[in-house]
């Protein structure tokens, strides 16, 4: 499975007039695009929902299951663009799923369930998205985790991370690590996620400095393999 990201397929389809042939590569590869990466909400109406509806053109294109959400601002009018948002992406088919982090106003797992779980008394599949970097980076905790209602639990997105530096922003953005070979408890947290019934997609998210330039086939086998080791530790605990 793979994740395109919004900058990744405007370049595509500005190139090659459309992301067809990105569909047809992916499929003679065995690769699902299973999430698009991902719709900003703002209290910007005509402008979030113009990049939605640039989202769910791309996502009937690769036959995407979920259009990542983020929302910079909260206030009453994001909050209503969002529900809009969340409407239509269910009506075209697919689910929409909110990531927050440390970065934006609802930024800790609690708050975001409150919101998500609000918008989901309206509109169906909507989830939250659990970033293992995120999740920790906002003070989190497993028992925010354990109280976390399963059907608002969309998938993860697991990464490590290297000792905090003066500026997190950067850390996000370049200094995450393998799964497996930072500082972070992720065989405890998987294993939390296990017991709570918290299952699904696994999504390997690696942003690192260390790790950019190196060839794609190294990459993927690098995430592969320190993947299957740590998933290997939480399945014989």
């Amino acid at each position: 499975m793979v994740t395109p990201d919004i900058f990744s397929l405007r370049s595509y389809r500005d190139l090659y007039g459309s992301v067809d042939g990105l569909a047809k590569v992916a499929l003679d590869c065995g690769l699902e695009v299973y999430d698009l990466s991902g719709v900003t909400i703002t209290d910007d109406e005509a402008t979030s929902l113009a990049e939605l509806d640039e989202f769910l053109e791309f996502a009937r294109a690769l036959d995407a299951t979920w259009v990542q959400s983020r929302m910079p601002v909260d206030n009453a009018e994001s909050r209503a663009v969002y529900r809009e948002a969340a409407r239509r992406t269910s009506d075209a088919g697919f689910g929409l799923a909110f990531e927050y982090s440390p970065f934006v106003p609802i930024k800790n797992l609690r708050s975001a369930a409150e919101f998500v779980g609000a918008v989901a008394e309206h509109c169906p599949r909507q989830a939250l998205i659990i970033d293992t970097w995120h999740f920790y980076r906002t003070g989190d905790t497993l028992a925010d985790l354990r109280a976390l209602d399963p059907a608002l639990f969309g998938y993860l997105q697991v990464d490590d991370a290297l000792p905090l530096g003066p500026d997190l922003r950067f850390d996000t953005l370049n200094r995450r690590a393998m799964p497996g070979e930072g500082l972070l408890p992720l065989r405890e947290f998987l294993e939390t996620c296990i017991a709570c019934g918290l299952e699904g997609v696994i999504s390997v998210e690696v942003m690192s400095e260390a790790h950019r330039g190196m060839p794609l086939d190294d990459y993927v086998a690098t995430v592969a393999r320190t993947s299957h080791e740590l998933l290997a530790t939480v399945r014989s605990s």
